[in-house]
């Protein structure tokens, strides 16, 4: 895992006590019932990807094959997204937002490891995006019996209301609304189906959205100088992502499975478990 994608090195240990639990249920849970698809959201810079590697860690130790997969690797290829820019609305050049994933690639994944052998699992062929070139740079090929997979957006659901802006780059270069609208209409179409897939939930909040942009920018000082965003840059970025991440704090919690409050310092300051309802 890239260094900037890391939490602070004190979370570690937080994130080690949830995985083992999480480990411990699922070991514990009869075969036709065991999760196969564990979905982890939290926003930018809350930790979901060292917490996915960390529960695989857990699941493996269990002997069960685990791997984990982000939604960032579904990415559509750039010249598809810049295919989306000229045809739809240029903000979709920037990857991130649902709309600009191959969301028919991870239902195929999705639908194989459901209809696999739960003791056996399914060989999954999964594709490669590469950031620092912003495309897609090959797929490999992974056996397992469950699946974590995280992703700022997994789990998204649909707003009722996209019109009213909410930030300077919602206000300035999508006045109008197409931008939002559009991408709403891909959660409702493509995404909110994907998400049936999905057996236990992990889901990450932080105190707010000061701590978004505050880890967010902890993060790219961890980038090669030359390839960093300036803070003008990088808010405008960060904008991209607002909308979605105030509505997911908003909506019910999905279920079962844990909702973690994290503290200002990246630890974790609760975890509250979440039945079936």
């Amino acid at each position: 895992m890239p260094e900037s994608d890391r939490p602070p090195q004190n979370t570690f240990a937080d994130w080690h006590a949830v995985a083992s639990d999480m480990a411990e249920l699922i070991d514990g849970t009869p075969l036709n019932q065991r999760p196969r698809v564990v979905g982890i959201s939290g926003s930018q810079g809350s930790g979901k990807s060292t917490l996915a590697r960390i529960v695989v860690e857990h699941l493996q130790q269990c002997g069960l094959g685990a791997v984990a997969v982000s939604l960032d690797d579904f990415y559509l290829t750039q010249a598809q997204r810049i295919e989306l820019a000229q045809t739809v609305h240029p903000l979709l050049r920037t990857r991130g937002v649902p709309g600009t994933h191959d969301t028919r690639w991870l239902a195929r994944v999705l639908n194989a490891i459901e209809s696999a052998d739960p003791a056996e699992g399914a060989t999954l062929e999964l594709p490669i995006f590469d950031k620092g070139l912003d495309d897609r740079s090959g797929q490999q090929q992974l056996r397992c019996q469950i699946l974590v997979l995280e992703g700022w957006c997994v789990g998204v659901q649909a707003q009722s209301d996209v019109l009213q802006p909410i930030n300077a780059l919602e206000t300035r270069e999508d006045a109008h609304g197409l931008w939002r609208s559009w991408v709403n209409d891909q959660i409702r179409q493509n995404y909110e189906a994907l998400w049936n897939s999905v057996d236990y939930w992990v889901q990450l909040r932080p105190p707010g959205f000061e701590q978004v942009v505050q880890w967010r920018s902890e993060q790219e000082q961890h980038i090669e100088p030359h390839k960093r965003m300036n803070a003008e840059a990088l808010q405008r970025f960060i904008d991209h992502y607002e909308r979605l991440t105030r509505w997911q704090w908003d909506c019910a919690p999905r279920r079962p499975g844990l909702r973690i409050e994290l503290g200002l310092d990246h630890r974790v300051v609760s975890v509250e478990k979440l039945g079936k309802g």
